[in-house]
């Protein structure tokens, strides 16, 4: 799989789970500081990849290292996990 595709798919998926541990608060009624910048930021790094993929014309020549694409996709992943596990446990 393409790198930067990868990198771009990670933090996306960072971004969602940040926005929807923001939202899922907001919405519940508990409207403080910290789920509104979690919500704001997590729809920030969505609209920052959408950007960079689809508008910006040199996404792919920005190739970013390999050990922040892995780091990335790592950080993706346990997030995904605990989410997981905390909607389980």
């Amino acid at each position: 799989m393409n790198k930067v595709r990868l990198y771009y798919i990670s933090l996306a998926v960072c971004g969602a789970i940040l926005g929807t541990m923001g939202l899922s608060s907001v919405v519940s009624g508990s409207i403080a500081l910290i789920p509104v910048l979690l919500s704001i930021g997590g729809i920030g790094i969505i609209v920052g990849v959408v950007y960079e993929v689809f508008i910006s014309s040199n996404s792919i020549d920005t190739v970013p290292d390999d050990r922040l694409v892995w780091f990335m996709v790592s950080m993706a992943v346990i997030g995904v996990v605990a989410g997981i596990w905390s909607l389980v446990g």
